[in-house]
């Protein structure tokens, strides 16, 4: 599975890299970096990211994993969050271009954010 060669993230400096596992069914959200670019991929499980844009109050899905392998690239200042849709637990890798900061990241519960999952 390919994840990432050079040249293909103009204008990207690589900062750290660390993986992430998500059980079946389980909800983490909602955050919000501040600086940080995330890169996003599931090498084991499947996993459902929703993004939610205050402006517009709209809402994206996508998913990634088993049958639906790719990198996705998630700037920052946009909420988000996930759900492992896999019967397995899922590993998310997620290639930043900022180390993790605790400073760095906003959070809000999952009901202030109103979706249905």
């Amino acid at each position: 599975m390919h994840i990432l060669k050079r040249g293909e993230l103009k204008n990207w400096n690589f900062n750290e890299a660390y993986f992430s596992k998500i059980k079946f069914n389980k909800i983490k959200a909602w955050k919000f970096h501040l600086k940080m670019t995330l890169n996003l991929t599931v090498p084991y499980g499947k996993v459902k990211f929703v993004f939610y844009s205050v402006s517009d109050g709209q809402f994206r899905v996508i998913k990634l994993g088993e049958g639906y392998y790719a990198r996705l690239t998630v700037p920052p200042k946009i909420w988000f969050g996930f759900k492992g849709i896999s019967r397995h637990e899922s590993i998310i890798l997620n290639l930043s271009n900022v180390k993790h900061d605790s400073k760095e990241i906003l959070r809000c519960k999952q009901s202030d954010i109103k979706f249905s999952w």
